[in-house]
């Protein structure tokens, strides 16, 4: 089978196992978020982030690479490890429905902000496909570390560490507190 023909069936396959996977049950979901809430239910953590309003897409991938060890944190390795598929789903759709935070974007974004744009959106609210994470809203001190985790490639991402290589502390946190100060993510 050719390389192209290959890879189409691969991404198929991809997108329909998120879709089946997304069809979780948001009250099921709720049911089971005693866990994540001890930590991500809490407003004032300075490095936690926000949940609420992420897609369904985006929370079964990055739960899945702290599944497969591909993403790097203890404790959520080890509650992932501890997830089913169907909790997963069900744990996606609780938090994609979670109602967004909306508004008007606030103030002119910092330079540096198209970098982000391109995947994330013009504010941060409106990724361009739903696997990529909505950050407008997001804690500034979670933004802040993933950046960082991002520059040092302690969170390997080949995009996004291309795109934070040459920022400098004070642009990321630029951008840091302008992408916080939108609105978006809710902490539930």
């Amino acid at each position: 089978m050719s390389s192209p023909v290959r890879m189409s069936g691969a991404i198929v396959l991809l997108v329909a196992t998120l879709s089946h996977a997304a069809d979780g049950d948001p009250v099921a979901g709720k049911r089971k978020t005693l866990t994540c809430n001890a930590c991500h239910g809490q407003s004032g953590f300075k490095s936690m982030p926000k949940l609420g309003g992420q897609s369904a897409a985006y929370m079964i991938a990055a739960l899945r690479a702290y599944k497969e060890d591909k993403r790097a944190h203890a404790t959520m390795r080890d509650v992932a490890h501890a997830l089913s598929e169907r909790d997963i789903a069900d744990l996606a759709a609780h938090y994609a429905a979670v109602p967004k935070v909306v508004g008007e974007t606030t103030a002119t974004a910092p330079a540096g902000a198209e970098r982000c744009a391109a995947c994330h959106g013009a504010d941060g609210a409106q990724p361009v496909v739903p696997e990529i994470a909505l950050i407008a809203g997001q804690s500034a001190g979670y933004l802040d570390q993933t950046l960082k985790e991002y520059k040092s490639g302690l969170r390997p991402h080949a995009v996004m560490q291309e795109q934070v290589r040459d920022l400098s502390d004070s642009q990321i946190a630029e951008l840091v507190a302008w992408y916080a100060a939108q609105k978006g993510l809710s902490v539930k």
